[in-house]
């Protein structure tokens, strides 16, 4: 009986509750710990992987582009007129304050040279005309001008780009419209490069002749 009762194991209400304690509850402590870490690492991670949103860069179509190159354009010329009439008639009302001096001056008389001078002064005045238009237009067009001068720049390559050289330029075979000036639709602009590949072929035929 001692033999058999000294093989038998102790129930688990006759062993202490610490081992119990001791045993368990730190195990449940550190799967809570480590799984609460492995979330925030997974956060992170997808966080990191995720691709910050790139702002969408607005643009402008050609058309309306076309559109606000003409009415810049036409802006350009209501201006000269002003400019030049303004210039002329400032030069001419300040050459009329002048007192008549017969001395020549540049060996030419007082007149002549009071008029080539209020002549002078309308011409600067029609070269500002297009300057002061183009401000105009900026001041009245403010949101819309950052769009604009970025495709003046894009138009300007593509004029670069696939215009014709000039140096082929002749009288028989004359070079057509070199800065694209005359452009003012997409439609215009796909005339123009034709324009601009039949005056290769042109140039060289003549230059095959010669």
């Amino acid at each position: 009986m001692i033999g058999r009762t000294a093989g038998i194991r102790a129930p688990c209400a006759a062993r202490p509750a610490c081992n119990n304690a001791t045993s368990f509850a730190p195990r449940r402590f550190l799967t809570t710990q480590q799984t609460s870490s492995n979330t925030a690492k997974v956060a992170e991670t997808s966080k990191a992987a995720t691709p910050a949103a790139e702002p969408v860069e607005e643009i402008m179509d050609w058309n309306t582009y076309f559109k606000l190159r003409g009415t810049r354009r036409n802006y350009e010329r209501v201006f000269m007129a002003p400019c030049a009439l303004l210039g002329l008639g400032g030069a001419g009302y300040y050459f009329a304050q002048q007192d008549f001096d017969p001395t020549p001056i540049f060996g030419m008389d007082q007149i002549i040279v009071y008029a080539v001078g209020t002549i002078a002064a309308g011409i600067v005045g029609l070269a500002v005309g297009p300057v002061v238009g183009n401000m105009v237009f900026r001041a009245t067009n403010s949101k819309t001008k950052t769009f604009i001068d970025r495709m003046d720049k894009e138009f300007y390559k593509h004029i670069v780009k696939n215009r014709a050289d000039p140096t082929a330029n002749s009288a028989r075979n004359p070079l057509p419209d070199h800065f694209g000036e005359k452009i003012k639709s997409v439609s215009d602009y796909r005339k123009w490069l034709r324009k601009q590949r039949e005056f290769r072929r042109k140039s060289q035929f003549y230059i095959g002749m010669d």
